[in-house]
């Protein structure tokens, strides 16, 4: 791998060179050589955009003292990801405006309404560095009903009591009677160890003839103040910024606090799901595309694969920034395949972006039955089927 001083040149990353400066670059030429070129090629790109909607001043004085921190690198990577995601979608921006306790992250203005932001960074500190530990509770032993005991070691400390514990720190940086959202930057979570923090830890309920999930009742957004809530907040998003060759992929998902006591207005919580959740975007223009392939086109077979289908069936993080629908559609036509594929999309005119691929019943059996490989593995044997 490259060393930062031959990675981070002028030409390549002039503004976060400017930020760091050469003197900062050349002391901590260890810590980016372990970050890889991916983390910094982001924040580069991210000051770039933020550069179009905030002055340069304004930009260097919300994060200049943090990139400088040495082992501060991705707190500062999240926090500035953050702001450039909102950045086109909001009407103005603010960086460290002023509040109560002094400034929170960022601020930003929708339909007339303010938000207030404050991001965090949590990575999971478990198993220990001895790797002695491999299971942890995913419940807290007080509200687990099939716990035995209280064991006091670092197994009956869920991810969740962590989680939990970091939102209610970083709310008490924003300010009271406002709208309110902490971004929880993740690196090593799922967004079900946030969803565990705030709806409640789930466990499992086992009888002879079945078994379920429950959740049990100590998530933030589940209970009112006075047993555990923080009705102060209005929102949560769940962010994961993974490396992806020389690109970050990002996965994040909102949480709205159905508690709070202000929350999130239908136009701002609108606005942060197209920033935030790539999910149910994808999710929403699904089920209008199949509506209008039943009712419409007669298809008679939909399948769903890719990202979206993964993650629908197994309920594991798979969408990202770049997902979009992928679909396979069986309906008996005597157009051409690439003709087919014009009238699917003049029909629908997808608000997303939309792989559709059009065979009829025929040409689909015979790929599934032959050397089909993209139809036999990616599409039947990993994908979601629709319709019927």
């Amino acid at each position: 791998m490259s060393h930062a001083g031959e990675v981070l040149v002028p030409d390549r990353f002039p503004r976060l060179l400017d930020l760091l400066g050469t003197e900062v670059v050349r002391r901590r030429r260890g810590e980016f050589d372990r970050l890889g070129v991916a983390p910094l090629w982001q924040v580069e790109r991210d000051l770039a955009l933020l550069s179009r909607y905030t002055p340069t001043a304004t930009i260097v004085r919300a994060y200049r003292d943090l990139l400088r921190n040495p082992g501060c690198f991705v707190d500062a990577l999240y926090e500035i990801h953050v702001a450039a995601m909102l950045a086109p979608f909001v009407d103005t921006l603010e960086l460290a405006p002023k509040v109560e306790r002094g400034r929170c992250d960022l601020s930003c203005v929708i339909w007339n309404e303010t938000v207030f932001v404050e991001v965090t960074t949590w990575i999971d500190k478990f198993p220990p560095a001895d790797g002695k530990l491999h299971a942890r509770a995913t419940v807290e032993s007080s509200f687990d009903p099939t716990s035995k005991g209280n064991d006091p070691d670092v197994r009956s400390i869920p991810a969740s009591k962590q989680l939990r514990d970091r939102v209610v720190e970083e709310v008490r940086q924003l300010p009271r009677d406002a709208i309110t959202a902490v971004v929880v930057g993740a690196p090593q979570s799922w967004s079900a160890d946030v969803a565990a923090a705030l709806l409640g830890d789930e466990y499992i309920v086992a009888t002879k003839e079945s078994m379920w999930q429950e959740r049990a009742p100590n998530g933030l957004f589940a209970v009112p103040d006075d047993v555990g809530g923080i009705s102060r907040l209005s929102g949560v998003v769940w962010l994961k910024l993974r490396p992806s060759f020389a690109d970050v992929q990002t996965q994040s998902r909102l949480f709205v606090n159905s508690r709070s006591a202000r929350p999130l207005t239908a136009e701002i919580e609108e606005r942060f799901t197209q920033v935030f959740d790539r999910g149910v975007v994808l999710r929403r223009e699904l089920k209008r595309i199949t509506r209008i392939l039943v009712d419409e086109y007669r298809a008679e077979r939909i399948i769903l694969f890719g990202s979206l289908a993964e993650e629908m069936s197994d309920g594991l993080d798979r969408v990202h920034q770049w997902s979009d629908i992928d679909l396979a559609v069986i309906k008996a036509t005597p157009h051409r395949f690439t003709d087919r594929i014009g009238d699917v999309l003049r029909l629908i005119e997808p608000l997303v972006g939309l792989n559709v691929f059009v065979y009829t019943p025929e040409e689909f059996e015979r790929a599934e039955r032959g050397n089909g490989f993209f139809i036999r593995d990616e599409v039947v044997r990993r994908g979601l089927v629709l319709f019927p």
